[in-house]
């Protein structure tokens, strides 16, 4: 059992006023940008950064001002070498924990070493030295040794596990990683800037944003009700329009664009007179060579870009009133030309409404 808790965490000009608790067994993931502060979150919990101010608890106890070594926890940092042992073959670093720490001898710790490296598709290369492999066997082995030293501590911190993988063996290992979290009842905390990787293995999300939690959530709740235009624009690719409410019906808000346009959202939370924005994410807008096409929401543009990606096809639309939209849908025979004019239109149902930021709209969704 290991429940982290962190009590306003204060580092100058990088970290403010954090709070955040982790319980026992949970897989929760630290998302934000590149420089938001999710390393140092990180690092304050291993021991590795001292916060200027404010306490760590595992389970309770106060371990602020205890060394890493203190602590008992695997990690993975993201780093070149991943502080591999260069005179230890790959089964002798995975094993280092039970051996030292435990004072298990090779034999003893030999199934489970076995189970690890399978885990990370390194089963066949157990004599082979850190010298004699790539980066991303690296930082398998990495992964690997830190299971392995986690599974007597109930505690593992992964600082972008799988960043250095190709795309094939990073997916594989989403999956059996938190399986594996799971299986031998750690805490896990993992810290990724790749939203679809936060989403796909996380019991909860932090995000974090110049060195402030913004939201704490299940990966339903950031997705569906994110706390503002940051976490939304961050958390997948999304399309803003500016209005102001002009009327409230039984099916929603009725939104007049600064273009003329009257749009239809189903939120009826701002009253009349609001400036506002609307939220369309790429995944829910429709298009259509149509320009007739009789539905709610109705927009005009033309394809400026139009891609495959992934089994997706990406269309970028330049609306007539400017904007540039992007829309993602699975790919089909139905392929848009750059230069088609088209009609995009997406549910009232399927937009996300905030109020008009104070900054701006620009300054809002900048993620960078």
């Amino acid at each position: 059992m290991t429940e982290i808790r962190l009590e306003n965490i204060n580092i100058k000009d990088s970290l403010y006023n954090i709070n955040l608790q982790i319980n026992s067994k949970e897989y929760l993931t630290i998302c934000g940008p590149t420089g938001a502060g999710k390393t140092s979150t990180l690092k304050i919990i291993a021991g590795l950064l001292k916060p200027d101010s404010g306490r760590v608890y595992f389970d309770g106890e106060d371990m602020t001002d205890k060394e890493p070594e203190e602590r008992g926890i695997g990690m993975v940092f993201e780093h070149s070498n991943y502080a591999l042992f260069p005179h230890l073959t790959v089964e002798k670093n995975v094993g280092y924990s039970p051996r030292v720490l435990e004072g298990k001898t090779l034999k003893e710790s030999r199934q489970l070493i076995n189970y690890m490296l399978e885990l990370v598709l390194l089963q066949n290369r157990p004599k082979a030295y850190p010298h004699e492999l790539s980066g991303g066997m690296k930082q398998r082995v990495a992964l690997a040794r830190a299971m392995m030293a986690s599974s007597s501590t109930n505690l593992i911190l992964l600082d972008e596990p799988l960043s250095a993988l190709d795309a094939k063996i990073r997916l594989a290992l989403r999956y059996e990683l938190m399986n594996l979290v799971k299986k031998l009842g750690l805490t896990c905390i993992h810290v990724t800037q790749n939203t679809e990787e936060a989403l796909m293995v996380s019991d909860r999300i932090a995000i974090i944003h110049k060195g402030q939690i913004i939201q704490v959530g299940t990966p339903r709740e950031i997705y569906e009700t994110p706390k503002n235009l940051f976490v939304c624009r961050f958390i997948s690719t999304s399309n803003f329009l500016e209005g102001n409410i002009i009327d409230i019906v039984e099916k929603g808000s009725y939104i007049l664009l600064s273009n003329g346009k009257k749009i239809l959202v189903s939120n009826k939370n701002f009253p009349i007179g609001s400036k506002v924005v609307i939220a369309i994410r790429a995944e829910n807008i429709k298009i259509s060579r149509n320009k007739k096409i009789e539905t709610q929401n109705v927009l005009f543009g033309t394809v400026e870009t139009s891609k495959f990606v992934s089994g997706n096809s990406i269309e970028e639309v330049r609306l007539t009133s400017g904007e540039l939209f992007t829309l993602k849908r699975h790919a089909t025979k139905a392929w848009f030309k750059e230069g088609e004019e088209v009609a995009i239109y997406f549910s009232p149902d399927r937009t996300l409404l905030f109020p008009y930021p104070k900054e701006g709209l620009e300054k809002a969704i900048d993620v960078f």
